[in-house]
């Protein structure tokens, strides 16, 4: 995924703007560790504005995010400007870096909502439940719950459509495995 090109080099404006959406949330997009080796030896943090700039993926100067200024994805402008969109998500080249960097915020946000909707619902998953368990339940759970609503206000949809991103579905999966992972995965890689 890491590309040595200047093409996926992010100008100032691109790296300043990334850098304070990541600074809201702290987001630490390290590749988890994949053995108990690579606990101590693998890299402890990675930022988002490098995730994004390492990711060998296309990505547009400016999109319609950027253009209309709006500071972060949220379910009432998801959809007028990303998902009624004609050209599919995952075009390369079709969106910002930033607005891939909201992306990836978006989607962090709507999959804690998730848990914490699973989790608020005693659902129990039992002392054997690890990230990635609970995580897949908590989207059934979403998906269930988001059934009769429009596209515009499915809030499932939204991260479905999300996740067709690379980038977008690669950062969302390593952030929230650093922020929602219970102790025991640590254990379990």
């Amino acid at each position: 995924m890491p590309s040595s090109d200047d093409q996926h080099r992010l100008n100032s404006r691109q790296r300043r703007e990334i850098d304070q959406i990541g600074q809201k949330f702290h987001f630490n997009l390290a590749p988890p560790p994949s053995s108990l080796d690579e606990i101590t030896t693998g890299p402890k943090f990675v930022s988002l504005t490098d995730f994004i700039e390492q990711f060998d993926w296309e990505y547009s100067d400016l999109d319609i995010v950027d253009r209309r200024e709006i500071k972060h994805l949220a379910a009432e402008n998801f959809w007028p400007y990303i998902g009624k969109s004609e050209v599919p998500l995952e075009e390369p080249g079709h969106l910002s870096a930033v607005t891939v960097a909201k992306g990836i915020e978006y989607g962090v946000n709507l999959l804690g909502c998730f848990i914490e909707g699973y989790v608020g619902s005693n659902q129990a998953l039992g002392k054997e439940a690890h990230f990635g368990k609970m995580t897949q339940a908590a989207l059934e759970f979403a998906r269930g719950s988001f059934a009769t609503c429009s596209e515009e206000h499915n809030w499932y949809e939204h991260f479905q459509l999300l996740m067709r991103h690379p980038v977008i579905n690669a950062g969302v999966q390593i952030a929230a495995w650093h922020h929602y992972r219970l102790p025991e995965d640590l254990l379990s890689t």
